[in-house]
């Protein structure tokens, strides 16, 4: 499986002859989003989901699949599938479960979207907004920087969780000194808990 990182929380994978992406939101659409064999969508959040870009991309490859919470029904115009905590489905050579957990919280009177995420071939997570209890994953995509996070946050989601391998994710609204910052500590950290940090920057893959 490849593993691209492209924008903020956008990740695309492949396997074999099938391409997903996971939350083409509005900091950066990569350019191939009508290209790919299905979209996922972990919430309704605009860093997330660009709902422009989706409806183009649907209108330029109507057979483009779109999987996302049943909150999406009011941000795009065209049908899409629902899916919520416990599903499973498949995309040609991929596996997916859904595994819902609650959005972090941002502030006390911010309302918070449902949230899922994506185990695709039981190999990568994709957690959203969120730090699920899912024990042993081969590779995580841990979000690194929000409003609605800390670094402790990411520690003990890494020492209870232990992924053999995360990705840092998460990261668009740091610029150039945060993110370096943010790569040393999740350095740090990989090394005291005994994992495998991938920094990937966007655009940078990984075969697994």
């Amino acid at each position: 499986m490849k593993i691209t990182r492209r924008y903020h929380s956008c990740v695309e994978l492949s396997e074999g002859q099938t391409s997903v992406i996971i939350d083409p939101g509005s900091f950066e659409v990569p350019e191939n989003l009508a290209e790919v064999d299905a979209v996922l969508v972990t919430h309704i959040h605009p860093d997330h989901v660009d709902a422009a870009a989706l409806t183009t991309a649907r209108g330029k490859n109507p057979q483009l699949a779109v999987y996302g919470p049943a909150e999406l029904v009011g941000h795009v115009d065209f049908p899409y599938t629902t899916v919520a905590d416990g599903d499973t489905f498949e995309v040609g050579d991929l596996h997916i479960a859904v595994h819902e957990s609650a959005h972090g919280t941002v502030t006390r009177s911010t309302p918070l979207p449902e949230n899922l995420g994506f185990l695709i071939n039981g190999r990568v997570l994709h957690t959203g907004d969120s730090f699920p209890e899912l024990d042993g994953v081969e590779v995580a995509l841990v979000p690194v920087s929000a409003p609605w996070l800390k670094m402790l946050d990411v520690e003990d989601y890494l020492r209870a969780n232990r992924p053999t391998r995360f990705i840092g994710v998460h990261d668009g609204i740091d610029n150039d000194f945060g993110l370096n910052l943010r790569r040393r500590l999740l350095g740090a950290l990989a090394e005291e808990h005994a994992l495998e940090y991938l920094p990937l920057r966007p655009g940078e893959s990984v075969e697994i």
